[in-house]
């Protein structure tokens, strides 16, 4: 039986049996050799080039010969092999071009054989470094080409994960190839440093100066030494699986970056977003240029807003709040730059948010800034440096406005301050307003515009709104009224309070709470002829418990089925002085001017304060049934007393001045014209 070198398994090794049976003489082989030149090369020109075939085999297990030539080679070469019948020759790459070399392995009849292509460049003492694998170890990229900070001294081809710490030194150049990323996990460290001179920057590029390129720079590690300092990224932001939308760098939850010195420019998308549980280590003295994309060039949280520092610059964008609460207890200051509020902004728990000169917010349609639980904003502006609270877009009502409420010690301020397009929905109850003082809210307002609103320009009409000041200020363009106050706030409202273009231009008075103060209150007027008081509420009547001063030109508007009574209450002494002049007399009347629609002024106390000069009191003496109206009633119990001169009573329902028959000394009237009274001037009941 003949030996065989090898015997096919399975089902070919019956067949085999029985063919030897058939013909002695036959014989089946395979070949046992296998050659391996090894892996191709690149070289640069005049280098040894070593090439190894010891990779070759014989299944056999039996030694076999090497032979190795140069198949092809670039024209001129005079490269040679030396050793080359062993498994190790080498040769010199004495010219740029191609090798293509061949080992061919035998033995006994057999041979294989297999070539290695080598590639020989130019000579180069400095090559750009390749980077496709994640970063797992320690690495420091430094500068290659010191010579050219232009040229590129790495390029990274795909989507990379660093684990580790990667440190980038002065004058390096990083390119990006297309949708390249560079993914900074919770394990990694990331310092790009360079130096202020230009060519000690770090630059972190596209392959192609496009923006968009590449994807961008994705923070997840929350290590304090994270830095990009005198850095520039460009032709970042391509739509990408890392992060949610697009940005030049994206900061995720939890994870940490400075930012100092640097430059974002010709990126897409956003050049910077921070999600809300991302700390800025530090933020000083960087360069954004927004693209033409995107209103905003960052996104930040609000309780990361304060580490803006002054000195940053924003161009073609602006700065994108993400975030809803301030609620730090501490002061917090934010810069002069433009914001943009993507949600409504909370200010709480004693927090106080100081806006300077210069910063103007934008307010994203049917958001507020609502201030509450002892928070506040001190807007301090100057003349012709505004801080502005605006509409992202400029159209009347298009967000909610400012709301205060239970500020406790902790007032607001807004001072040359432009308040404009609020009013978009109800900040509190069923009416609109710019800025709404709710429970206990207190606030000053002083030369400052409030503009375009779709509802009420301010309203302070709850229980303890206050308003402490307000001086100069304007109010143009509310489809409703311009101010809504409470009795108590109304002594507050400066004379020289420029109204315009309103919608209702009258001041809102809510009758719900009596004057009871310990002071005089004085009811000051406006420079506008025919600007009025309109009372209006819950309670339409108008209740006086403590001394009430009408300055010269007031005008009061009653609704119907209203009454004025003044009284005392609670061992305050009530009273009305009003003191009109022969050009400005104070008037109260009906809304609508219709006669008797209202029930007129009842006095019921004797103060001797109850004085009317150059007063007129129109429409009242709405008809009681069984009994009189008058448009003034001088009661009898209590006794009330009053002084009237140079007025005028008109248009009653039915009398003009009632009072009781036995206390006629209590009404002191000299030159009085009554207009249209239907019944007695003066009636005297039993």
């Amino acid at each position: 039986m003949k030996k065989f070198q090898f015997y096919l398994a399975g089902l070919f090794l019956s067949l085999l049996a029985v063919s030897s049976c058939q013909n002695d003489d036959a014989e089946v082989s395979i070949n046992p050799l296998s050659a391996k030149a090894g892996q191709d090369k690149q070289t640069t020109v005049g280098v040894s080039v070593s090439l190894d075939g010891s990779a070759s085999t014989n299944a056999e297990g039996k030694t076999f010969s090497y032979a190795w030539r140069v198949k092809t080679k670039p024209s001129g070469s005079t490269a040679t092999l030396t050793d080359k019948e062993t498994a190790t020759p080498d040769f010199v790459a004495n010219t740029v071009g191609s090798y293509v070399v061949e080992l061919v392995i035998s033995k006994d009849k057999w041979t294989a054989k297999d070539e290695v292509n080598v590639t020989v460049s130019e000579v180069a003492t400095q090559q750009m470094v390749i980077i496709s694998e994640d970063i797992t170890t320690d690495m420091v990229l430094d500068d290659i080409f010191t010579e050219d900070y232009t040229k590129v001294d790495y390029l990274i081809t795909k989507p990379i994960k660093s684990t580790a710490k990667l440190t980038i030194r002065p004058g390096v150049r990083v390119a990006f190839a297309e949708n390249a990323a560079l993914n900074i996990t919770s394990t990694g460290t990331f310092i790009s440093e360079g130096e202020v001179a230009e060519e000690k920057k770090v630059y972190l590029v596209g392959q192609n100066a496009t923006a968009g390129y590449w994807a961008g720079i994705f923070i997840q590690s929350d290590s304090e030494q994270n830095i990009m300092k005198y850095t520039e990224i460009n032709h970042a932001g391509a739509e990408n699986d890392l992060y949610a939308s697009q940005a030049a760098v994206w900061m995720d939850n939890f994870s940490k970056l400075g930012f100092e010195s640097s430059v974002f420019e010709d990126n897409a998308g956003l050049q910077l977003y921070i999600a809300p549980d991302a700390v800025i280590n530090s933020f000083v003295t960087n360069y954004f240029m927004g693209s033409d994309a995107i209103d905003h060039a960052i996104a930040v949280p609000a309780h990361e807003v304060e580490k803006i520092q002054p000195g940053n610059q924003f161009w073609n964008g602006d700065i994108a709040v993400t975030t809803t609460y301030l609620d730090s207890g501490e002061n917090i200051v934010w810069g002069q730059y433009f914001y943009t509020l993507l949600e409504d902004l909370k200010v709480i728990d004693g927090t106080t948010l100081e806006l300077p000169q210069y910063a103007s917010i934008r307010v994203s349609q049917d958001k507020q800034i609502a201030l509450m639980n002892g928070g506040a904003i001190k807007a301090l502006g100057a003349d012709a440096k505004w801080v502005e609270f605006k509409g992202v877009e400029n159209v009347a009502g298009y967000w909610k406005g400012i709301f205060i409420q239970h500020s406790g010690a902790n007032p607001s301020q807004f001072e040359y301050v432009v308040v404009q397009n609020a009013g978009s929905s109800p900040l509190a109850g069923n009416q609109p307003a710019s800025i709404h003082l709710g429970p206990y809210g207190v606030a000053s307002i002083d030369y400052s515009h409030i503009n375009a609103g779709g509802g009420d320009g301010i309203e302070a009409t709850s229980e303890g709104a206050q308003i402490t000041s307000f001086v100069q200020n304007q109010i143009r363009g509310q489809l409703g009224y311009p101010i809504a106050v409470s009795t108590m706030n109304v002594s507050m409202i400066d004379h020289e309070t420029w109204f315009s273009n309103n919608g209702i231009p009258k001041v809102r008075v809510d009758g719900n709470y009596p004057i009871a103060s310990d002071q005089e209150t004085v009811w000051p007027g406006f420079m506008f002829e025919g600007m009025s008081y309109h009372i209006k509420g819950l309670s339409k009547d108008l209740v006086v418990w403590s001394g009430l001063k009408l300055a010269e030109g007031v005008i009061i508007e009653m609704e119907n089925d209203a009454r004025i009574v003044v009284e005392d209450a609670n061992g305050r002494q009530g009273y009305i002085n009003a003191l009109g002049t022969t050009d400005k007399h104070i008037v109260f009347k009906h809304i609508d001017e219709i006669a008797g629609s209202w029930y007129g002024i009842t006095f019921s106390n004797v103060n001797a304060s109850n004085i009317f000069d150059y007063v007129e009191v129109r429409h009242g003496g709405k008809k009681v049934a069984n009994s009189f109206s008058a448009n003034i009633v001088i009661d009898n119990s209590p006794q009330g007393a009053l002084s009237i001169t140079n007025s005028i009573i008109g248009q009653s329902g039915q009398h003009g001045i009632a009072i009781f028959n036995d206390q006629r000394a209590n009404l002191k009237d000299v030159n009085i014209s009554y207009v249209d009274i239907p019944e007695i001037p003066v009636y005297a009941w039993q």
